[in-house]
């Protein structure tokens, strides 16, 4: 595998993983205590989150198999397939909800989205450690 392949693959996992860590760090409160700044951090970390998993997906797909993908959504269904992780539906899920935290964000229901992020990111996270050391980075 190319290094700098490799390196961007290893950033991209790492911007991923710390807009976990942002998100869980903000819904650790009582959703009533969140500020607005804090409601909108969220909304933030998961736009993050989905924008470093599509440009991982998009570089290791480029990098590894040669193919270039025209959406987030079939990036990340494709390569969830190929590295077996299982995380499709969820993938596929995120990549919504991120266009509609950009294009449609005044429809979203910040509790909802509070709750969901309460949720396990085990999913999410298994997907870059699997794509990780699919492309031999790990």
């Amino acid at each position: 595998m190319d290094k700098a392949l490799c390196l961007a693959l290893l950033q991209k996992a790492s911007e991923a993983k710390s807009a976990v860590a942002a998100a869980l760090r903000i819904t650790s409160r009582s959703y009533d205590k969140l500020t607005d700044e804090e409601i909108w951090a969220l909304r933030y970390q998961l736009i993050v989150l989905v924008e470093a998993l599509a440009s991982l997906c998009m570089k290791l797909a480029r990098g590894e198999w040669g193919v270039v993908y025209t959406t987030y959504r079939e990036c990340l269904l494709e390569a969830d397939r190929r590295v077996g992780a299982g995380c499709g539906e969820t993938l596929g899920a995120l990549v919504g909800l991120r266009n509609l935290l950009v294009h449609r964000y005044f429809q979203v229901d910040d509790r909802r989205l509070y709750e969901a992020v309460k949720k396990d990111f085990k999913c999410v996270l298994d997907f870059l450690e699997k794509a990780l050391r699919h492309a031999s980075c790990v």
